[in-house]
């Protein structure tokens, strides 16, 4: 894998970060607007934002392996 590989599949890992991370905002967002309490909305954030980022790096794996 040469430097620019590494440079590009590290910029792809931090949009994924900063897209679950938006996507944890987005979930705690929807949960107390639904009515829940502090607590249980940031756990429903987590749930978002842990959910997006497994999901997000096992399509990029899949897409590391297929492209060597």
């Amino acid at each position: 894998m040469s430097v620019h590989d590494l440079v590009l599949l590290m910029l792809t890992l931090a949009v994924l970060v900063m897209a679950s991370v938006l996507a944890g905002v987005i979930g705690f967002g929807v949960a107390r607007w639904a009515g829940l309490p502090v607590p249980d909305a940031v756990v429903r954030g987590a749930i978002a934002c842990a959910g997006t980022l497994t999901i997000g790096i096992a399509v990029l794996g899949v897409l590391v392996t297929a492209l060597r």
